[in-house]
């Protein structure tokens, strides 16, 4: 892996040097890479709705440290198109779709505290479709994303799609992409290796005002030859004070899947899961924003995130 993103450090930068206006991504006059309004992590967006990749000149790294590992999503924008890459999963983070697991490994996960393990690699690009700056309802725009998701353990390529835009102070954004993920059936009898395949459906609208952000979420994941849909609403609202960017948001979660009580250590049933998250980020340098993150993992743990632009 370490290989991996080196080679794709080299590449990335053999296709040039952009300077990008950092000024434009903290006051979301420039980029969606910092100010999207569903996450305050832009990599985890660009692998749920691919139309999030910014297209401005420039580059864009992020970081996410979690117990000695770090999950990396690498953006580069041309002006009129964007692409992204991430070798990491958008699964069963706070603003993603659930991990489809075990009984046993989802309480080994929970009790340990240990990440839902990566097995995909994600590219995306996306594309301006028209764009007017203005005041007011006279400003608008609309982006389309597409994107692939390599599964490294299946060695299957799954596509997806979608679409974002603003008109005035109004964000809005749909996606759909297919999904797979490979893991161990035993625990009910089946063979050691079972994918199952599964479609995400997601649809947001976020409001600006000024330096507040409101956003409500929608996601939904079916699984094939499955009649159960679970379904996860997300409410979200960020703040910008000076040099930094204060974020928290409650996820409610409609599954079947059992949860996990921190308390007992123990899976119980319960069809609603409530979650909440809190984020601070600050501008360290024109070019460089730092923060800390409660709950990005769904382990009610804290992890660090740095990003970086060119």
């Amino acid at each position: 892996m370490i290989y991996f993103i080196s080679a794709f450090f080299c590449a990335f930068f053999i296709f040039g040097w952009a300077h990008a206006e950092t000024n434009c991504y903290l006051i979301n006059e420039c980029s969606r890479f910092r100010r999207d309004p569903v996450s305050p992590s832009p990599g985890t967006q660009i692998k749920i709705n691919p139309s999030a990749v910014p297209t401005e000149k420039g580059y864009g790294i992020e970081a996410i440290y979690f117990s000695q590992e770090a999950d990396l999503s690498l953006v580069r924008g041309t002006g009129r198109m964007g692409a992204a890459l991430s070798p990491s999963n958008s699964e069963d983070t706070f603003f993603g779709a659930p991990g489809i697991e075990t009984p046993a490994e989802l309480f080994k996960r929970k009790d340990e505290k240990l990440k839902y393990p990566n097995q995909k690699i994600t590219l995306a690009a996306a594309f301006n479709l028209f764009e007017r700056k203005g005041n007011g309802l006279k400003k608008y725009n609309l982006k389309l994303g597409l994107m692939g998701k390599y599964n490294k353990l299946s060695a299957n390529i799954s596509p997806g799609g979608g679409l974002s835009g603003a008109i005035g102070p109004l964000a809005f954004g749909y996606s759909y992409y297919e999904d797979q993920t490979q893991w161990d059936s035993s625990f009910f009898g089946g063979s050691t290796k079972e994918l199952t395949k599964y479609q995400v459906q997601t649809y947001n609208l976020g409001l600006y005002l000024n330096a507040v952000i409101l956003n409500y979420s929608n996601l939904r994941l079916k699984i094939e030859d499955d009649l159960s849909e679970t379904q996860i609403h997300l409410y979200t609202v960020s703040v910008s004070m000076g040099k930094f960017i204060f974020t928290a948001a409650k996820r409610d979660e409609d599954s079947s899947t059992q949860a996990y009580n921190y308390e007992t250590h123990t899976l119980e049933e319960k069809k609603i899961k409530e979650e909440y998250f809190g984020g601070i980020q600050y501008t360290l340098t024109r070019n460089l924003m730092v923060g800390g993150l409660y709950n990005y993992y769904l382990l009610r743990e804290g992890s660090i995130t740095a990003t970086l632009f060119f």
